[in-house]
C-alpha cells in the first residue's frame, strides 16, 4: 500500500520527535555520568588523604567531624576490627585494595561516559558553549544573577547544566547564572 505524501510527512515528523526525546533521555543519563564521576574522583582523592594520615596521628572519628567520611569510616574499621595480619605476600593490603576498586570504578565510568560521548557525537549532538559567552535566551535559560566585577553584565559566570545541539538546532537549553553588577557599583 502506498502511503501519501502528507502520511509521510507525519510518519517523518513522529520519528524525528521520537529520536529527539531519546536524545534527551541520553542527556539525562550523561548527566548522572558525569556525577558518578564527580563522586568518584572525590572518593579518590578521600582515600588518597587517608593512606597520608600516619598510623599515629590517628583522630577519633565521632570528635573529628571535619574528616572526610571515608578516612572517618576507614578509621573506625580499623579500630573495630584492628590490624590483620597479612597472611598472603602477594595479596595487597585492604587499603590498596579499596584505592583498586576506586580507581577500577572510577575509569569504568570514565569509560562508559566517553563511550556514549562518542554516540551522542555520531548523531550530531555536541555541547552548547555557555561558559563565558554572552547570555542568548534562544538557547540558554538564566536561573538567576550573580554579582561580578570580574565580567561584563549578562555574561554567562556559571553553567549550571550543559545544554546541547542537534543538528544545530536546540536538543537542550543551558541553564546558566548571568552576571549582574553589584548594587553598590552602579551608584557610582
Amino acid at each position: 500500500m502506498t502511503q501519501s505524501p502528507r502520511e509521510l510527512v507525519a510518519q517523518g515528523a513522529k520519528f524525528r520527535r521520537e529520536q529527539e526525546r531519546l536524545l534527551q533521555d541520553l542527556l539525562g543519563i550523561l548527566d548522572s555520568l558525569d556525577r558518578a564521576c564527580e563522586h568518584w574522583a572525590q572518593a579518590e582523592q578521600e582515600h588518597q588523604t587517608a593512606q597520608s594520615v600516619s598510623a599515629n596521628a590517628r583522630v577519633e572519628p565521632a570528635m573529628n567531624e571535619s574528616l572526610p567520611i571515608f578516612q572517618r569510616w576507614t578509621q573506625f574499621l580499623v579500630r573495630w576490627f584492628g590490624q590483620q595480619p597479612q597472611t598472603n605476600e602477594k595479596e595487597p593490603p585492604a587499603s590498596d585494595a579499596t584505592g583498586e576498586v576506586i580507581s577500577s570504578a572510577k575509569e569504568g565510568v570514565e569509560m562508559i561516559r566517553r563511550s556514549l560521548l562518542d554516540i551522542l557525537r555520531q548523531r550530531q549532538v555536541t555541547p552548547l558553549i555557555a561558559q563565558g559567552q554572552a547570555f542568548d535566551p534562544e538557547r540558554m535559560y538564566a536561573l538567576g544573577r550573580e554579582e561580578s566585577t570580574e565580567v561584563d553584565e549578562n555574561i554567562v559566570v556559571r553553567e549550571v547544566l550543559r545544554g546541547y545541539l542537534w543538528q544545530n538546532q536546540v536538543l537542550r537549553e543551558a541553564q546558566v547564572m548571568v552576571a549582574v553588577k553589584p548594587a553598590d557599583a552602579s551608584q557610582t
